[in-house]
């Protein structure tokens, strides 16, 4: 017998969505626009911070947003980890 792997489709969406960036989700809570995500990225490319340190220099985020946004990523990443524990 053999183990096949499933396909991409046949994977619930948790693990599909396995990786969201830290822009995606302070969109999602209204903590930034898309533009200013965009903003952001653009400025990464000239130095090496982190997404969300520099959001907060650019004035996009305070210490309290970032701290939020670190925590809901954590919490995603944990949720997505236990679904691929139980899928696999």
């Amino acid at each position: 017998m053999t183990f096949q792997k499933p396909s991409l489709q046949e994977l619930p969406l948790s693990i599909r969505l396995r990786v969201q960036p830290l822009g995606e989700i302070a969109v999602q809570n209204g903590l930034l626009t898309t533009e200013q995500v965009v903003r952001v990225c653009d400025e990464q490319k000239n130095c090496k911070m982190l997404f969300g340190e520099l959001a907060k220099k650019m004035g996009f985020l305070t210490a309290k947003n970032l701290e939020f946004l670190i925590k809901a990523k954590q919490e995603h990443d944990r949720i997505v980890d236990e679904a691929l524990i139980q899928y696999c």
